[in-house]
Formats: C-alpha cells, sequence, structure tokens
C-alpha cells in the first residue's frame, strides 16, 4: 500500500523544514568525512564509511543539545534519533532497496512508536521503520537524500529531500526563542574629563 500523501500528513511531527535540517546534518557530516579522505596515508572506502556514519551521528548528536524536536534515542552504532515523537535512523542506499541492516527495527524503535497516539498515526502493518536513504556518488559524495517509510521491506511513502533549499524557520541550530532581540541603540558622545576636585592637594 503506497500511500499518497506527504510525510507531515502521515504524521505532523514530520515537517518539511526538520526533514530537511536532518538531511543537512547528514550531508555536513559526510562532506566533513570526504574532506578528511586522503589515500595517501590508508583511507579507503570502508574508513570513508565509517568516518561518515561516525560524522553524520555526531552532527545529529551535537545539533539535538540544542533543538527540542530533536531527541537521541539510542546513541550507539544502532544509531536512533525522534523527530518529535517519530523514532528515525539513516542508511547510505537507495530508498527501493533497503538493505537487512536497514529493515532491523531496534528496541528503542518499539518502545519510541508504542507512544503514538491512533489520532496520530496512520496506521501501517507491519509497523512502519522511518529512514533517511542517502544515496552517494562513485566517489562517496552525496547525490540525493529521501525520506522513506518503510512498511515491511516496501517503501509505502517517498520524499525527497531539497538539500539546497534553506529552511524557514529551524536551522540545524535553531531553537524556539533563538531569535534575534531588538536592543536600544547605544548612546555616543565624547567623555568629558572629570572636574578635579579642589579640596584636592
Amino acid at each position: 500500500m503506497e500511500l499518497s500523501m506527504t510525510p507531515w500528513e502521515h504524521h505532523p511531527a514530520l515537517t518539511r523544514d526538520r526533514l530537511i535540517t536532518i538531511a543537512q546534518l547528514i550531508q555536513r557530516g559526510r562532506n566533513l568525512a570526504l574532506d578528511r579522505f586522503d589515500p595517501n596515508v590508508g583511507c579507503t572506502g570502508w574508513t570513508l564509511g565509517c568516518e561518515a556514519f561516525a560524522f553524520q551521528r555526531h552532527q545529529i548528536i551535537e545539533a539535538a543539545a540544542d533543538i527540542d524536536w530533536l531527541e537521541i534515542l539510542d546513541p550507539t552504532m544502532q544509531f536512533v534519533f525522534s523527530i518529535g515523537d517519530v523514532p528515525a535512523r539513516f542508511y547510505r542506499g537507495e530508498p527501493e532497496e533497503p538493505n537487512t541492516r536497514t529493515l532491523k527495527q531496534t528496541f528503542s524503535e518499539l518502545q519510541q512508536l508504542s507512544l503514538f497516539g491512533a489520532d496520530e498515526l496512520v496506521k501501517l502493518t507491519p509497523e512502519p521503520l522511518y529512514r533517511f536513504a542517502v544515496e552517494t556518488d562513485l566517489d562517496g559524495s552525496t547525490t540525493a537524500i529521501t525520506f522513506v517509510i518503510l512498511g515491511g521491506e516496501t517503501p509505502v511513502l517517498t520524499w525527497s529531500i531539497p538539500l539546497d533549499e534553506p529552511v524557514t524557520k529551524v536551522s540545524p541550530l535553531w531553537v524556539e526563542g533563538s531569535e534575534g532581540v531588538e536592543l536600544p541603540a547605544p548612546s555616543v558622545g565624547v567623555p568629558t574629563k572629570k572636574k578635579k576636585d579642589s579640596t584636592s592637594d
């Protein structure tokens, strides 16, 4: 069953800005790994993959400290985070071809999904998996990131994330109440010399 809706119609926590923000964090982490890649010191596709995962994970963990809708559910190598109430993970590969590891549902995901109310979620059987599919070029650079909802092994909703689109209200480090405040203009003038006390020696 393919869902003819947007992610935010499926669940209100999955807003356009939030999905773009997560995708930009993932892309930033991968770019940092590519910047460090040097075959002359022994870097290989394997080391790039390990560092890309670690750096992407680090970007999301760091951002979660400042973003109120982003929470880390499992900081281990399984790495699960939540967007609002929705548990999610990322993987490298095509949206239509999730691998066995991608299809594995962790305990923290199941626990988080149990918190969903019936009115908040379009019910899917089996329980849905929420994933960010990261597609890469031969050199490891990011070519596309797609938000995918999997029902079993089959994608039931895919949304291609516009990586070059600025978010309208939420940047990777934006939090509620962090907007700038207006300050009064500073007073400008020439400082006057203190008059010498005539009683002093």
